[in-house]
């Protein structure tokens, strides 16, 4: 689904408007943090985000299990993986 051009205004603050159809198709809460680059004249906000170094750390030791389990052919269910995670998390 594509939303129509909206037109915003820049603020004193410098502070932009997002169109709250941009907002509920993308799923945008408050609190997103936005990567805002320019690119050819345009400006592009991407939706990011954060990770602490200690949660990075878990992922990345994940990734690196699950890519030699795939190098000696072994799969996991995808619905595993997540619940192993998200107890790991707690």
């Amino acid at each position: 689904m594509r939303i129509k051009k909206k037109l915003v205004r820049i603020t004193t603050n410098n502070q932009v408007a997002i169109p709250a159809a941009i907002v509920r198709h993308l799923r945008l809460e408050k609190g997103t943090y936005l990567e805002v680059e320019e690119k050819n004249r345009k400006v592009i906000m991407t939706p990011k985000r954060l990770v602490d170094e200690d949660e990075f750390a878990m992922y990345e030791q994940y990734v690196r299990r699950g890519r030699r389990e795939l190098e000696r052919g072994e799969v996991v269910a995808w619905e595993d993986v997540k619940k192993k995670m998200s107890s790991k998390k707690k």
